[in-house]
């Protein structure tokens, strides 16, 4: 079924009654939005191409009657609905089922059954039909049966490659300018991005393209345990709408929102404001940030503090919480219609973070 229309019946294991079918193309609703004054449940893109050719309810409701997303109660009802993927009729809750197609199509890695990893368009190992440097190492181990020969490919592939880029999840680089101190250099888990976002350059560059202005969240690969945490979120210039950025306690949740929505997660949100539990209120916080600049990010887990700092100007304490003392705590950001950033790690605390 085309996204422009719903989902057909067959599809469903526990639809029992009519009340989310669509009067417009006689399927199941996708993206439900109702009638304030009849209560009929449409397809979101249903009746928004609808309502571009007719200005009133197609039940010919009166004037002033509106449509919109359906209400919370009745959402729930709908997000427990399960249904077959169309890819391999595996049934998923029908708030999932995006996701898992978008993750369901794409070619799997020759190692997904020991990585669980698909092979995007991005991917720069898209020709070896492997997802990444560990599995392309693992293929080649794979051909090789002398260890000495072994020991010759690995030895040449270390001299190439640096060691952070050797490892799938959460390689550590020693920095200088910090002693000893190891710090964390890692990317956006593919695994866990909402349903459109795509991922570049190592998985460090993200960008969402969609129609449906529903805020999705990525998350990275790594979790803090404890210490001093610090990254960067570098704008995409051709981001049209603001960011939510900050860290949540969750790694798995619907991506298809923004983790701030919830009371996992912590955010600053690109409209100079704070977001944590709530999906539409929060406190004035700093400056705006959408599409140029740097925000510096720095998780302070020995006070449970989250701070931000807007092109090397620190712009405050955002959070103190008790929360924020236990790990792992994972780096996140949600995007919004068309929007995107580069995640930068790898680099020591600023000193502005640490006075």
């Amino acid at each position: 079924m085309d996204d422009e229309f719903g989902y057909d019946k067959v599809r469903f294991t526990n639809y029992k009654d009519d009340i989310f079918d669509c009067p417009i193309c006689s399927c199941v609703a996708r993206l439900p939005k109702d009638c304030s004054s009849c209560g009929t449940v449409f397809c979101g893109p249903c009746v928004d191409s609808w309502l571009k050719k007719q200005s009133e309810c197609i039940n010919r409701c009166p004037k002033g009657s509106t449509i919109k997303n359906i209400q919370k109660s009745l959402q729930k009802i709908y997000d427990d609905l399960e249904i077959k993927c169309s890819h391999c009729q595996k049934a998923f809750k029908i708030a999932d089922l995006d996701k898992h197609e978008l993750h369901c199509k794409l070619p799997k890695c020759t190692n997904y059954e020991i990585c669980g990893n698909t092979i995007g368009s991005t991917n720069e190992f898209e020709n070896l039909q492997v997802c990444d440097h560990v599995c392309m190492i693992l293929n080649k181990i794979r051909q090789i049966k002398n260890k000495q020969d072994l020991y010759q490919c690995l030895k040449q592939y270390v001299k190439e490659k640096q060691p952070a880029q050797l490892v799938q999840g959460v390689p550590l680089v020693l920095n200088q300018d910090q002693g000893n101190s190891n710090i964390p250099v890692f990317r956006w888990d593919r695994q866990r991005m909402g349903t459109g976002i795509t991922s570049s350059d190592g998985d460090t560059k993200i960008f969402l393209k969609e129609q449906a202005y529903m805020f999705r969240t990525a998350v990275a690969t790594y979790g803090f345990e404890k210490g001093i945490g610090y990254w960067e979120i570098e704008a995409d210039d051709k981001t049209e709408n603001e960011l939510k950025i900050g860290v949540s306690t969750c790694r798995d949740f619907n991506y298809n929102t923004a983790f701030c929505d919830f009371e996992f997660g912590w955010a600053y949100y690109g409209l100079a404001q704070l977001r944590h539990n709530s999906n539409a209120t929060g406190p004035s916080f700093g400056k705006r940030f959408k599409k140029e600049g740097v925000l510096g990010v720095c998780l302070n887990m020995n006070n449970g503090t989250l701070k931000f700092s807007l092109n090397g100007e620190f712009m405050g304490t955002a959070y103190t919480d008790e929360k924020l003392k236990q790990g792992p705590i994972y780096p996140a950001v949600s995007l919004l219609h068309c929007a995107g950033c580069k995640l930068i790690t790898g680099k020591p605390v600023p000193e502005i973070f640490l006075n």
